[in-house]
């Protein structure tokens, strides 16, 4: 089957008849016409549904309508199994038009379609004038055929004397019509297996679904189906019905040989209990589908009970009414959903059985419907009745009223046997009454009682794909309720669905379901773990992990599928199956199958759910050995430790910058108490970042003082608790998924996107995190949180065991982690503690020989660290007594250092020299700006408004004897030639031969163009800037100025910047930069009448090009530069580059998320700043 062609066929479809059934809504509504006026009352009833809902609900119900219709009439040609014997809207093989139409042409019309067959005949014979003949004659067909089929389908082919028919689109047999669509769209293979209405229908509805979920605001109940549908792979239903039907089956007929053809049957691991649900015949089974859809369960629940009933011995003609009529039950908030459903069922019965259209079958789909009584009308409905209502019916029926809404969710207080009598006493009062008004509220009082009756049942069996949705879209209604009735699974549809269908369950019956596995580990769920743990057995599970759903890629979804008995046995062991390593629906699916034979037992895990219960949170960690699960036990991780929740400022563009963005003496990096704090603006504070173990990430500052300021802040904002601010701890990257890293962390406070857990000693900090950073925890954790989120709770929850003969040498090993950790992260300008480039560092005789020792160096740190993380493994899983589990190896991948520099290639640790050299290009151009110096470690000039003079009292030296000297008014201009002294190339080549000496400047430079895989000049032009705003994170500290096209560029620092510099880069620079152009092409025009023919032709070429470039200048100065040189922009470094950045409008170079046109709205949303100043 062609998903991918189906998938748009059915969306093209819907897309279609949406416009087709609009257009002629709006002609029914204005046109007046003979033809129109003799179906006033249809026109009329038109108009009421429109006022009752809105034009376009009523457009998306006849669209469904008749696509349900088409593509039922089209499955039933394909299979031949049209009642009337002739197709309806296919031709027979080499004809066009459709079959039905054709035989009309021939005089032969079936007689059992309810039309006016001379009517048709005189159409098509021209005695009655029509435009089309053969389209009038065949949508009369279509109608009668529809109108026939309202026998055999009462639940999809209603009859159509009402505005549907109205609103059937008028093209019905050219190529271009949507029979014509239906008929491309489901080839007759794709026909062939009934679940291809169930592809469809999810198809018909994607777009939908997706607008529902792009929209933030709540799923109204309408729009629940739409976002809650997902087709389920046909090979995890079969697992949950031979599960539940079949395990059923096989309880009370362990001789069965329905075992044979149950592929995914999986055998209990314990001897089977004797208390179990006895049945004394197959009609006794009932299965139900709280969510069916369009009934892709139910369909193989059929196959499966048909084997049931063939083995009994059942004569073939009688078992598909038995078990549409017995045994299979679906329910249904989505009328489209339900009809297919329905259909589906009935073309699964046909493919057994010929003649099962005769019995008017009606399967037992129930398709809510909300009860359309106030309650004021409710309890006159009761005194008409003459009965009491009691509280808990008048409950249950005020739910009613909302039964699209809550669906399978409803729980009736009422017994059955109430409803049934008070059905009954209904009935009786509505055969008797004369009263209009009552009959018509018994009429609603009886539909809302047949579904109450059909929720308080109970059932054999209840196999689901429940609908997905989490809380936060939640109609408030919905909400409201799911709150008071769903409280431990009121997160999402799917674990609100579980609850309801154990509920539904008679004790000993099997649930099988397929959801999120989210409910089996996060913390939310701790409580509905507990209820089921205690409550029901889980008999077995497919712990499916990501890309179950073959259209669903990524980890995101991941999933599981499992099945439970309604009875608590403590002895019995249940058998899970982790299929999660496996990358595809289709392997997941051979591996359970090899599993049910026998194969691939490492998959496989026994275990009692009492032991679950000792894991934190009663976890659903199946694959924990019992050493595991004992070390859960002892002392945990809290015992010694204190949590405390991070800080949400509610406006982090306002808050918190990159350090690199204020001035430095503006900031606190050794605060140990809030009180010591007060007059210092800005403190570290961690925020998460990227994988990075013992040590790093120190990227973020916090302005605390605007922070605790009143007025500053809004609604959402939580300090956290000051007293923890500065202290030692261990934090780490809330968003981390399963790639877990533990840092050491002391004088900063901390996010909420940075967890941080507070020991109460020193050593046990030290012991901790290399607890943490070992793989004893990489095995533990995703058990406790598989999601993407880690949050302090998780990690506390872990077991800390300690031994006193290890203590001393981990602390130590942790110590060294740290050290190395600490020196790699310092070696980069972005750490607040860089104090020179490494190549600077090591220095030997030229570049080539100082990169050789760099990596030498490093190379040996990098594999010290790894000796010393696979020692720590060794040292704790040793003392976890894990040896039979796990080994102490450690992927060199795993080593989060040098993920910048270094790759690991075939098991290799490479550098890349194209980074270390951007590096050093980097240093190189902030000792021109005189933020770093030669002659002086660390930040010199990191201050706003810093000038030449404080850089000369930093270093304390004078101008003749600094080793380079910064550029003295801060701009460098970056162009395609040396068209300035203070040009950045030759700015470099002079630092270069300072630091590495001029008689190896030659050599040297080659090197770094050859380590940078380009000439110096074009490194500067084309990839300087963008290095730098990728280092930065998209916040620079140093700013390009560009003209439009990148023809006139200089760089300046912003920590240098007066309101003096544009006008310094017009008139030093720009201007100077045009007469130097104007000049050169003075000399151009001097070749071009002096030179030789082949120096003209060049000549001419350049003078063309540099005429642009001048009118590109010209432009720029006059409408960019000039305009804002003469305002004088001040900036303040508080503020941050995001804001600072877009004061400058056109000027400055573009930088995507920095100052495009998105990024440039949301800075004048800012609430904090002067807004006019963005430009």
């Amino acid at each position: 089957m062609n998903t991918n062609h189906l998938k748009k066929f059915a969306q093209e479809a819907r897309r279609k008849l949406l416009e087709l059934v609009g257009s002629k809504l709006e002609l029914v509504l204005t046109t007046d016409s003979a033809e129109l006026r003799e179906k006033s009352s249809q026109v009329r009833k038109l108009q009421e549904a429109i006022n009752a809902s809105s034009k376009e609900q009523v457009i998306d119900k006849v669209a469904y309508t008749w696509f349900n219709r088409l593509m039922a009439l089209r499955f039933m040609d394909a299979n031949d199994y049209q009642p009337i014997g002739i197709k309806i809207v296919t031709p027979k093989d080499g004809y066009t038009l459709p079959e039905l139409l054709d035989e009309a042409k021939q005089g032969n019309i079936p007689d059992e379609l309810p039309i006016n067959q001379q009517h048709i005949y005189d159409v098509l014979d021209g005695k009655i004038p029509s435009s089309n003949p053969q389209n009038e004659a065949y949508k009369e067909l279509l109608i009668g055929a529809c109108n026939h089929l309202n026998k055999v389908f009462p639940f999809l082919f209603e009859k159509l004397s009402d505005y549907t028919e109205l609103l059937l689109p008028d093209d019905l047999i050219s190529e271009f019509s949507i029979v014509q669509d239906i008929r491309d769209g489901m080839t007759s293979e794709d026909c062939q297996e009934v679940e291809v209405i169930g592809w469809i229908y999810q198809f018909y509805i994607s777009e939908k679904k997706d607008e529902v979920f792009a929209s933030k605001s709540k799923v109204k109940k309408e729009d629940i189906p739409a976002a809650t549908q997902l087709f389920t792979p046909r090979w995890i239903v079969e697992y949950m019905v031979q599960n539940t039907v079949g395990k059923l089956w096989l309880q009370n007929k362990p001789n069965s040989k329905l075992r044979e053809n149950m592929p995914y049957f999986i055998e209990s691991p314990s001897v089977e209990s004797e208390d179990y649900l006895k049945i004394n015949s197959v009609e006794e089974i009932t299965l139900l589908d709280q969510a069916c859809g369009s009934g892709h369960i139910l369909v193989y629940g059929f196959e499966l009970l048909t084997k049931i009933y063939e083995e009994e011995g059942y004569n073939p003609s009688e078992i598909p009414q038995l078990i549409i009529e017995k045994n299979l039950f679906g329910f249904e908030i989505d009328e489209r959903a339900a009809q297919l459903a329905g259909m589906a069922l009935m073309m699964k019965a046909r493919s057994y059985q010929r003649r099962v259209f005769r019995k008017e079958l009606k399967p037992n789909i129930l398709c809510f419907q909300d009860l359309k009584l106030a309650t004021d009308e409710i309890k006159e409905a009761f005194r008409g009745i003459g009965t009491k209502l009691s509280d808990g019916l008048l409950h249950d029926l005020t739910n009613m009223q909302q039964a699209t809404n809550f669906g399978s969710l409803i729980i009736p207080q009422i017994s059955i046997s109430e409803l049934e009598q008070v059905k009954t006493e209904a009935t009786d009062k509505f055969n008797t009454t004369s009263d209009v008004f009552l009959k018509g509220y018994l009429q609603e009082l009886t539909i809302a009682l047949n579904q109450l009756i059909s929720l308080s049942r109970k059932y054999h069996c209840v196999v689901d794909n429940p609908p997905y949705m989490g809380d936060s879209k939640y109609n408030p209604l919905l909400s409201e309720y799911i709150n008071t009735f769903y409280p431990n699974s009121r997160l999402d549809l799917m674990t609100c669905f579980m609850e309801a269908g154990i509920n539904g369950l008679l004790d000993g019956g099997f649930l099988g379901m397929i959801n999120q596995q989210s409910w089996m580990f996060i913390s939310s769920y701790k409580q509905l773990r507990k209820k089921l743990l205690s409550s029901i057995h889980i008999n077995n599970m497919l712990h499916l992990g990501p890309r179950t759903f073959p259209e669903i890629g990524g980890e995101v979804v991941q999933s599981t599928a499992f099945t439970v008995i309604k009875r608590y046995d403590d002895n019995q062991l249940s058998k899970y199956v982790r299929l999660i390593e496996f990358n595809s629906s289709e392997q997941k699916k051979l591996a359970t199958i090899d599993v049910c034979n026998n194969k691939k037992n490492d998959l496989v895990f026994n275990i009692k759910q009492r032991e679950l219960n000792l894991i934190p949170n009663h976890n659903i960690c199946y694959w924990f050995s019992n050493k595991v699960i004992e070390n859960f036990t002892k002392i945990k991780i809290d015992d010694v430790s204190t949590t405390k929740a991070g800080i949400v400022s509610g406006k982090d563009f306002d808050f918190l910058k990159l350090w690199s963005e204020v001035s430095i003496d503006k900031i606190r990096f050794n605060a140990y108490n809030f009180n010591d704090n007060e007059q210092i603006i800005w403190c570290p504070i961690n925020k998460g970042g990227s994988r990075r173990k013992y040590f790093g990430n120190e990227e973020y500052i916090i302005n605390l003082y605007n922070l605790w300021l009143e007025g500053r802040t809004n609604k959402s904002v939580r300090r956290g608790d000051p007293d923890f601010y500065f202290k030692e701890a261990i934090t780490w990257s809330m968003v981390c998924g399963t790639s877990f890293s533990f840092r050491y962390s002391i004088n900063k406070s901390f996010a909420t996107a940075a967890p941080a857990i507070f020991l109460n000693s020193r050593n046990d900090t030290l012991y901790a995190l290399g607890l943490l950073n070992s793989n004893v925890v990489l095995t533990i954790l995703p058990g406790i949180n598989p999601t993407m989120n880690l949050g302090s709770g998780d990690v506390s929850r872990l077991p800390f065991i300690k031994n006193d003969n290890y203590i001393e040498p981990i602390e130590n090993i942790v110590s060294g982690n740290m050290k190395i950790s600490k020196d790699e992260w310092n070696s980069r300008e972005t750490s607040w503690d860089f104090v020179q480039n490494e190549l600077i560092r090591i220095k030997a005789q030229d570049l080539e020989e100082t990169y050789d020792l760099y990596q030498q160096y490093w190379k040996n740190k990098f594999f010290q660290l790894h000796k010393n993380e696979e020692e720590l493994n060794k040292q704790f899983i040793e003392i976890y007594g894990l040896q039979d589990e796990l080994t102490p190896d450690v992927p060199l991948e795993d080593i989060t250092l040098l993920k910048e520099e270094t790759d690991i290639v075939n098991g290799e640790l490479v550098f890349d020299a194209q980074e270390i050299f951007s590096q050093f290009m980097s240093f190189a151009v902030g000792c021109m700006f005189g933020r770093y110096s030669l002659n002086k470690e660390g930040l010199i000039l990191a201050n706003q408004g810093e000038t030449l003079e404080d850089y000369l009292k930093k270093v304390e030296k004078s101008k003749g004897e600094v080793s380079f000297l910064p550029d003295d008014d801060n701009i460098i201009p970056i162009l395609d030639d040396e068209w300035f002294e203070d040009d950045i190339v030759n700015r470099f080549n002079e630092f270069l031969k300072v630091t590495f000496g001029k008689p190896n400047f030659e050599k040297n430079l080659a090197f770094v163009e050859e380590c940078l895989g380009k000439d110096i000049r074009k490194y500067f032009v084309r990839d300087f800037y963008k290095d730098h705003i990728k280092r930065y994170k998209k916040r620079p500290i140093y700013w390009m100025f560009s003209s439009p096209k990148g023809s006139f560029n200089v760089l300046i620092y912003m920590h240098r910047y007066t309101p003096d510099t544009l006008n310094q880069i017009l008139n030093g620079y720009l201007k100077e930069y045009r007469e130097k152009l104007n000049t050169h092409l003075e000399h151009l025009d001097h070749i071009i009448e002096t030179g030789s023919s082949s120096e003209q032709t060049k000549a001419s070429k350049e003078k063309d090009k540099l005429r642009l470039v001048l009118l590109e200048l010209q432009e720029y100065e006059r409408d960019v530069l000039y305009p804002l040189a003469t305002e004088r922009i001040a900036i303040d470094l508080d503020d941050g580059v995001l804001v600072n950045y877009n004061k400058f409008g056109k000027a400055i170079t573009p930088v995507a998320g920095l100052n495009d046109a998105k990024t440039k709205k949301k800075v004048k949303g800012f609430d904090w700043i002067d807004t006019t100043k963005i430009i």
